[in-house]
């Protein structure tokens, strides 16, 4: 999956994560014990003992998400395992038992890493990402981020904003995530046409622990661009774990990637923050009428608030800035303009709907209502 881009959204869409009807409670793990090695011959692949942190917080719905998207998995379960919501539950919670001896490190298949990250000597860029835990294959997450920057110098307005999106996988008892950067051009705002991505460089995302990182990168657009950026959380860790079992949390697992099929190549990341309580939304998208103007028709904004825990409508100022230079430090400072107000309600884990209303800024009287889907399987602990 790439994000917000026509390929990796189709792909993910055709995956039908969302799938009704699949039990997602405790599960019967002595009974998943059998299921695993006798009724489905799961050790024939995966040995007898996964090991422990295997998937630790695996559900039934997740376990059918690897089913439906992994080529293996589905030529083998889909017409088996897959129509059986009790035994896809009690394999899940056997595999779950396991993740009482979580290896000390760092664990970067986990959902816990995903959310907002930046650097503050360039304060006013930065990236989002999403983790999806075991979704490529077993100890293996598929990494999903977007990165809102600006062009190189010279600094200057709206047409000056930039962004891109980045994926890979992220394998367990590894630091680094080989990723590959993409750029999508050629949209209007929260209109048709859809747009694709292209692939424009390359990089390697690392984590040292819950809280800090690095994203190296190398542009391969002719720009030559290259260099590492120093990541620090923006908002507080909720969910990350190391050396244990990740806590869930209602609140945070609705934050990830989220867009609207009918203008696939832009959409929005949220965190959902329970630990301060704050909200944070990135928008990545276009001008109005940016489908002509190539890289200078992108347009990103932020929203931020904060919000009772518990909440699942939750009202935020919109932001847009200008006035920054690419993966550097701008005299004076990048300007954060309040430019209108977004409300997003969370109807389930995998729905929502932005409704917004700008006043100002380079979408100025634009407003109206977007049916958003979740990209990608609902993480563990959601609850709508």
């Amino acid at each position: 999956m790439r994000h917000f881009t026509s390929t990796g959204l189709a792909l993910l869409a055709v995956a039908a994560f969302m799938l009704a009807g699949v039990a997602s409670g405790a599960g019967d793990a002595t009974r998943g014990d059998t299921l695993y090695h006798a009724t489905y011959g799961c050790n024939e692949c995966h040995g007898d003992n996964p090991g422990p942190g295997f998937a630790p917080a695996l559900t039934g719905p997740n376990l059918l998400n690897i089913i439906n998207f992994v080529t293996p998995m589905k030529n083998r379960f889909k017409s088996t395992l897959g129509q059986n919501a009790t035994d896809l539950a009690d394999i899940a919670a056997w595999l779950s038992s396991l993740g009482a001896g979580v290896p000390a490190g760092l664990d970067i298949d986990q959902h816990g890493l995903t959310g907002s990250w930046y650097e503050a000597a360039t304060s006013g860029q930065g990236i989002e990402v999403e983790f999806f835990p075991d979704l490529v294959a077993p100890g293996t997450a598929l990494v999903q981020g977007a990165w809102f920057t600006f062009d190189v110098a010279p600094r200057g307005g709206a047409d000056r904003e930039r962004w891109y999106t980045f994926s890979g996988n992220a394998v367990r008892g590894q630091t680094n995530v080989p990723i590959t950067i993409y750029r999508n051009v050629g949209g209007n705002f929260n209109a048709a046409p859809i747009t694709s991505a292209t692939a424009v460089g390359s990089g390697t995302l690392a984590f040292t622990d819950c809280d800090n990182g690095t994203l190296a990168y190398q542009f391969s657009d002719g720009s030559g661009r290259n260099g590492t950026v120093a990541l620090t959380r923006l908002l507080k860790n909720v969910t990350c774990a190391k050396g244990s079992t990740p806590p869930l949390s209602a609140d945070f697992a609705l934050s990830g990637n989220w867009f609207d099929v009918a203008t696939s190549g832009q959409g929005i990341v949220v965190e959902v923050n329970p630990a301060l309580p704050y909200f944070f939304l990135t928008w990545y998208t276009y001008a109005p009428s940016g489908r002509a103007a190539g890289a200078a028709g992108q347009r990103w904004f932020t929203a931020q608030a904060g919000y009772s825990p518990g909440s699942r409508t939750i009202t935020a100022t919109l932001f847009e800035t200008t006035g920054g230079i690419f993966d550097q430090a701008a005299n004076p400072a990048p300007v954060t303009d309040p430019v209108g107000v977004a409300t997003i309600t969370f109807a389930s884990c995998s729905s929502a709907q932005l409704e917004f209303n700008f006043t100002a800024g380079s979408a100025a009287a634009k407003a109206g209502t977007i049916a958003l889907t979740r990209i990608g399987p609902v993480p563990p602990g959601c609850v709508p």
